[in-house]
């Protein structure tokens, strides 16, 4: 008798005790079994110890002690990880009740995808929400039109990614994310089903509204990393999308420094953006 696949989910946390339980019982409240559930805190000052300690019966490993960051404490429980499949849920995230077994029985029917992902809903509270839809990309047009449609709560993926392309670079604070799963979908097979299988809480203290700024000093120094380091051994064709991806990486700069009233900021950023543009045009025109 084959045994059930073996499903790892492991949540990073740093003081997000108001938050934390909803996110662990979302987890032990799967209906799927197998699942090995960690727990990685950044020895947080208040109560969320004693919320994992409350439930450390249902968790397999769980650990409180300083680390470098969300992406340090994701890859260290990517690193005690034992499942087939994994994935990571944020300390103010919520999984819905199917979405292990979903994603398992989605994954026996496509042997040949790496990582699958779906939608999500998002709001400040589960009972205001509103859909967050991802759809399916590739390489090509998450360079070309510098995006990532791949909603981080809904992904799950096997672990021989990790195997053949690494754990989370730490040095990323809010592109984390966006730069692994680029850098999947260089090196394997990304597939998206449609269905909202968890919440994402976006409120004023999360990182992707509290931390805006840090988007306008990370975004550019990835895409450019992408593009002048080759990190993804990028052929030719989509060296080609290097000029259309910054102007446009640019230009979401500025709008986001003229909200935080940044203005110089936003004129240089709009004067690389236009820049950017032109050479693309040049290059579009003689080549």
């Amino acid at each position: 008798m084959n045994c059930p696949i073996c499903v790892s989910i492991i949540t990073p946390s740093y003081n997000q005790g108001m938050y934390l339980e909803q996110t662990i019982q979302s987890v032990l409240n799967q209906t799927y079994d197998n699942i090995e559930y960690l727990v990685v805190d950044g020895e947080s000052t208040d109560n969320s110890v004693d919320i994992i300690k409350k439930h450390e019966k249902s968790i397999a490993y769980w650990i409180s002690e300083p680390d470098n960051g969300q992406a340090d404490a994701i890859n260290k429980g990517f690193k005690h990880a034992s499942g087939e499949l994994v994935c990571w849920v944020n300390s103010d995230d919520i999984l819905y009740p199917d979405y292990v077994s979903d994603r398992v029985r989605q994954f026996k029917e496509h042997t040949d995808a790496d990582m699958i992902y779906g939608d999500v809903e998002q709001g400040p509270e589960p009972s205001i929400k509103r859909p967050r839809k991802g759809r399916q990309t590739s390489i090509k047009d998450m360079l070309k039109y510098a995006e990532c449609p791949i909603p981080q709560q809904s992904a799950m993926w096997r672990r021989g990614v990790i195997e053949k392309i690494g754990y989370l670079a730490p040095r990323w604070h809010v592109v984390l994310d966006r730069e692994y799963f680029t850098r999947m979908a260089a090196n394997c097979l990304i597939k998206y089903v449609p269905g909202a299988v968890a919440f994402f809480r976006n409120h004023e203290c999360s990182k992707s509204v509290a931390d805006k700024l840090k988007w306008a000093e990370e975004l550019p120094m990835y895409y450019e990393m992408v593009f002048n380091d080759n990190i993804y051994h990028l052929t030719p064709d989509l060296l080609l999308y290097k000029n259309k991806c910054l102007s446009k990486v640019y230009l979401k700069c500025a709008k986001i420094s003229v909200k935080a009233g940044k203005t110089r900021e936003a004129k240089d950023f709009f004067t690389k953006s236009k820049k950017s543009s032109f050479c693309n045009y040049m290059l579009g025109r003689y080549f």
